[in-house]
């Protein structure tokens, strides 16, 4: 076995070369970019930035807003498949995702775009199924905020003319509140953890 003649004049050498090289050359400048972490467990199902971020650019509010009002889909996604459980159709599907993708103005991945479409058409289905079948308008309550228009706003405000927009408005109020109350009474029996 022949030796190298040189490598026994200085021992270590390339080693101590790249030693003191690491150490004067300048740094490699990264940039980290989060692309996608968890935020939060949903009855241990995980919360993504990526869906949280959709939200936020969908509704037009603060990230903290957009954590929690993706917590609360999540919790009536969970519910809403067991009742309304059959997919939407491919079409559904597509149409919403588009519909999605011009509400938001944000380069969102499809995949995102995917999740949140699935779930509020389920959410939708369910509202449609069990809660708005709930909602009933009497004709003494329209007559009622009809009355309290006339004294307050308009007097020669015709009744059958506001009737319609006048029902409509106190049902979806209705619905609204049944829609608030089912999500209190999911918040109430689940299971949320936000990741610090």
């Amino acid at each position: 076995m022949r030796s190298d003649p040189g490598a026994s004049r200085v021992p270590g050498s390339s080693v101590v070369l790249v030693a003191v090289l690491c150490l004067i050359a300048p740094a490699p400048s990264f940039a980290w970019t989060i692309i996608e972490k968890t935020l939060a467990f949903v009855n241990k199902k995980p919360i993504l930035l990526s869906d949280v971020e959709l939200t936020r650019a969908l509704m037009g509010i603060d990230a903290p807003q957009a954590l929690e009002r993706t917590i609360e889909e999540s919790l009536m996604f969970e519910d809403a498949i067991r009742l309304v459980n059959e997919p939407p159709g491919e079409a559904a599907l597509e149409g919403a995702i588009a519909t999605l993708q011009a509400r938001a103005g944000s380069p969102s991945s499809r995949a995102a775009f995917l999740r949140k479409a699935r779930v509020q058409l389920a959410i939708s289905n369910y509202i449609d199924v069990r809660l708005r079948a709930l909602v009933r308008v009497e004709d003494v309550e329209v007559r009622r905020v009809f009355n309290e228009m006339v004294a307050t706003q308009n007097p020669a405000t015709v009744f059958d003319a506001v009737s319609h927009e006048i029902r409509a408005a106190l049902e979806r109020k209705s619905l609204d509140q049944k829609i608030e109350e089912w999500v209190k009474a999911l918040r109430a029996r689940a299971e949320i953890r936000r990741v610090p």
